[in-house]
């Protein structure tokens, strides 16, 4: 139980866990020629959009129509929020990640590798 309740406090959830119970974690994107306080991350849906981003926990939570829909991962409970959204973040995942193959689907551009 003890196991249990420390994950359920996690903030981080591991991309990649080697055989030896490791973290790996990918090398940061490039950051030259980048002003300072400028999110970076790995372009998953090409394209453009502004809104106000909104960063959300869970498909329950509220989101409105035209915001950007920011979240550490998705899966399919998340798809209807992708039709409203202008825009998608994701904390965690690549091209073939959940919330990047709807992000194309729905035509929303997405990014990901950028800390929520």
């Amino acid at each position: 139980k003890a196991i249990y309740e420390r994950a359920k406090k996690s903030t981080e959830c591991p991309i990649l866990v080697d055989s030896r119970c490791r973290i790996l974690r990918p090398d940061p994107p490039s950051r030259e020629d980048v002003e300072e306080g400028t999110l970076v991350g790995a372009a998953v849906a090409p394209g453009t959009a502004t809104g106000r981003v909104r960063i959300v926990g869970s498909p329950a939570d509220e989101f409105e129509q035209g915001e950007v829909l920011a979240a550490v991962v998705t899966s399919p409970a998340w798809t209807p929020l992708f039709a409203g959204a202008s825009a998608v973040i994701l904390q965690m995942g690549g091209a073939l990640q959940h919330g990047a193959l709807c992000a194309r689907e729905y035509g929303k551009p997405a990014v990901s590798s950028i800390d929520i």
